[in-house]
């Protein structure tokens, strides 16, 4: 069975190269979406067997706060893709379960390998 994950990342540019980098590596891209509100849709409509979730998004919640709302209906494995390295906001994403934190810019290796673990 592939499986499914679910691409948040407000940069286009970052989101449709994510995308091609997944599905070469033999996952199904359930979605891509911008915003945290429409991630947590996301969740409940797609049930992801992984969420790659960048922090900084679109819209009025971030993605740790998104997390936080998934969270109360899913335990959906997140690998947090960010370019916030300090350390409020490792703290704030370590609270919601996460799996992964990579800062980018994200080498593709290194963005697969954490995915390979989390399906391992």
């Amino acid at each position: 069975m592939i499986k499914k994950v679910l691409i948040v990342e407000d940069e286009l540019i970052i989101q449709i190269v994510n995308i091609q980098v997944i599905e070469e590596a033999g996952y199904e891209v359930c979605a891509a979406v911008t915003n945290g509100e429409d991630a947590i849709i996301a969740v409940r409509k797609f049930n992801p067997d992984l969420i790659l979730m960048d922090i900084k998004l679109e819209g009025v919640i971030d993605g740790i706060d998104a997390m936080q709302q998934i969270r109360l209906f899913s335990k959906v494995p997140v690998i947090y893709i960010t370019g916030n390295s300090d350390s409020y906001h490792l703290k704030r994403a370590k609270e919601t379960g996460m799996n992964d934190f990579l800062i980018k810019p994200v080498e593709f290796e290194v963005m697969i390998k954490a995915i390979n673990k989390v399906f391992a």
